[in-house]
């Protein structure tokens, strides 16, 4: 594999580190990486990984770009605002450097696909990274040959959809986190030594970073020797989903269930669903809210995860008729009522 002259200038400046070169620039060219998810952290990692000449980079998405994106997300553009993800990436990706291959891949992530499983059947490197308000966490998981995901969090699948709507997110410490995402993928390809069985925990508003080494966990619901036999580990991060479509054929019932809103009191300005009620999180966590254990109660959010939260909460006091709306209202705006604000 011979680089091109305009390939030299292009990575002229990676070129010059002593241990890359033309040699560690064609590992580059030769690797493949699969970027899941072109959001806070997705896109600017996607950025550096096409800048550097990772040579096939495959995006996976699902759903349009929202205005509450682009504060976080800066491959994109406020006109683009509608389109989806996947592709505008792709755009993006192929004007930094036309000389790599993008795949895009649009789909939802679910308890089947969640990554750390999936990397841990395929046998692939996992470069793990989070980012909470001011926080971020960073790490390299290569599963069958030390710890993965579910042996520091045996809630693997809640981690994995938490989304940062409903958490909230500075844009810069996604960005400080993505950043360090792509130079832990590129330490990977050109054989460097990498956070590989440590983990890295981020105060970026305290400037106060640590690091910690990991081990695998036996009893790991995921990939300890047990993993498959865990029914006690999958019945406890099972929740109850109601589609938004079963949900409008319910409340259009003369057995209509009581729909709670547990989002921030501003989000419900911006939007709710007809008829429902608001209900502070914490207090409905805590102590119920005042609410009957033997009450039908559909609870929703901006997505699911803060609703997922509560139902198991519920759950555990005696609640026996709690489900949570699949998708929050993110996903009734987009299969019931089209028109509602969205953000």
């Amino acid at each position: 594999m011979i680089l091109s002259k305009e390939e030299l200038i292009r990575y002229s400046r990676q070129l010059v580190i002593p241990g890359i070169g033309p040699e560690g620039q064609h590992k580059l060219k030769a690797a493949r990486v699969a970027v899941i998810g072109a959001g806070g952290l997705g896109t600017l990692a996607l950025g550096y990984l096409a800048g550097a000449g990772v040579g096939e980079i495959g995006v996976f998405d699902f759903g349009p770009l929202e205005l509450s994106n682009l504060h976080r997300q800066l491959i994109y553009r406020t006109g683009d605002i509608g389109e989806l993800k996947t592709e505008l990436a792709k755009q993006r990706l192929l004007e930094i450097n036309p000389e790599i291959r993008v795949n895009t891949h649009e789909g939802i992530l679910t308890a089947e696909n969640a990554i750390n499983k999936a990397c841990l059947a395929l046998a692939k490197t996992y470069v793990y990274g989070a980012v909470y308000r001011f926080e971020g966490q960073l790490t390299v998981f290569e599963p069958r040959n030390g710890p993965c995901l579910g042996c520091i969090c045996p809630d693997t699948e809640a981690l994995e959809n938490q989304a940062c709507a409903e958490a909230g997110v500075m844009g810069p410490a996604a960005g400080a986190v993505a950043s360090m995402q792509a130079l832990e993928v590129l330490k990977l390809i050109l054989g460097l030594e990498t956070l590989k069985g440590k983990f890295a925990m981020l105060d970026f508003r305290l400037a106060n970073f640590s690091v910690i080494e990991l081990k695998k966990r036996e009893d790991c619901p995921v990939c300890g020797g047990r993993a498959r036999l865990d029914r006690k580990f999958i019945a406890s991060v099972s929740v109850n989903l109601i589609t938004p479509e079963e949900l409008k054929a319910r409340l259009d019932s003369a057995s209509a269930p009581r729909v709670l809103d547990l989002r921030y009191e501003w989000e419900r300005g911006l939007c709710h669903i007809k008829g429902d009620a608001w209900v502070d999180f914490n207090e409905l966590i805590k102590g119920g809210a005042g609410l009957g254990p033997d009450e039908e109660l559909v609870l929703y959010c901006k997505g699911q995860s803060k609703s997922a939260a509560a139902f198991k909460a519920l759950r555990d006091k005696g609640y026996s008729k709690v489900s949570v709306l699949k998708g929050g209202i993110d996903a009734w705006a987009e299969k019931i009522e089209k028109g509602m604000t969205r953000y």
